[in-house]
């Protein structure tokens, strides 16, 4: 059954996630993390969510605050941000050693977009040890083709970091197209997250890997699968599929990601 839980950081900031227990005690257990500056609200997580609840899986789909206590909405790319990477980090560690206390078995990272992006991050620095893997769902990084960079941008932040400047500046990150406000060091703790440092958090991870990807995503550029491949993530893809398996699309991912939960031989 899905409850809303919360739990507060010795930092005073109140953390929001979807906590869905199992009933066996030794069950394996997903966290599943949503995209960028949105919540696990979103479809794709909720739909996730909901039907390896339901096949015996223990679930956590936390909402990263954001620097927002008790977050509970989506952040607009207008709004104020000065939460950074390592802190988004630090709140997956938080929610993985939450997960690890509530049962026994292994857990496996799900991750939609951006959430993909963050939860490989977390599993190339100090992952919990029960942590057996990543099942990164439309993974990202930030700078592909469909996205607006400006190395002028980058290095006037990175000048501004480098001052200890906390002036709020206007930025091109992901889809926010020159309105993430925010300070130079949020902005380039993300900007930083691109094509090639991902690749390299890959080929540094001993966990398995696995990517499943959409046949008619076009945000990456034509070699991103083969890449991955080539870092040692075991990629499928679903022709045919874009970025969100949106339609019909959504029954083929749910089939491919208990497809390669099966392949880990995580299973309840």
């Amino acid at each position: 059954m899905a409850a809303d839980i919360s739990e507060i950081l010795p930092s005073g900031v109140k953390l929001i996630a979807d906590y869905r227990p199992a009933v066996a005690p030794d069950a394996p257990s997903l966290l599943i993390l949503h995209g960028f500056l949105v919540t696990h609200h979103f479809p794709t997580v909720q739909a996730l969510a909901a039907d390896f609840s339901a096949k015996g899986y223990r679930v956590l789909a936390p909402t990263l605050s954001l620097g927002v206590s008790g977050r509970r909405a989506g952040l607009a790319c207008e709004a104020i941000h000065t939460h950074t990477e390592a802190q988004d980090v630090a709140e997956i560690g938080f929610w993985v050693d939450w997960l690890a206390r509530q049962g026994k078995g292994a857990i496996v990272l799900l991750g939609h977009s951006f959430g993909s992006t963050q939860l490989m991050d977390y599993l190339a620095h100090t992952p919990n040890p029960r942590v057996l893997g990543l099942v990164a769902i439309s993974m990202s990084y930030v700078g592909a083709p469909c996205e607006v960079v400006e190395p002028q941008e980058f290095r006037r932040a990175q000048s501004m970091r480098e001052a200890g400047d906390m002036a709020l500046g206007r930025y091109a990150l992901i889809y926010c197209r020159e309105n993430y406000t925010g300070t130079a060091e949020s902005y380039l703790s993300y900007a930083n997250l691109g094509c090639g440092y991902m690749l390299g958090l890959m080929r540094r991870t001993h966990l398995p890997l696995m990517a499943i990807m959409g046949g008619s995503d076009q945000r990456f550029g034509k070699d991103w699968v083969k890449d991955m491949q080539a870092s040692g993530v075991l990629v499928s893809v679903v022709p045919g599929a874009s970025h969100f398996f949106d339609g019909t699309f959504e029954f083929d991912l749910l089939d491919a990601v208990a497809t390669t939960l099966q392949g880990i031989k995580v299973q309840p």
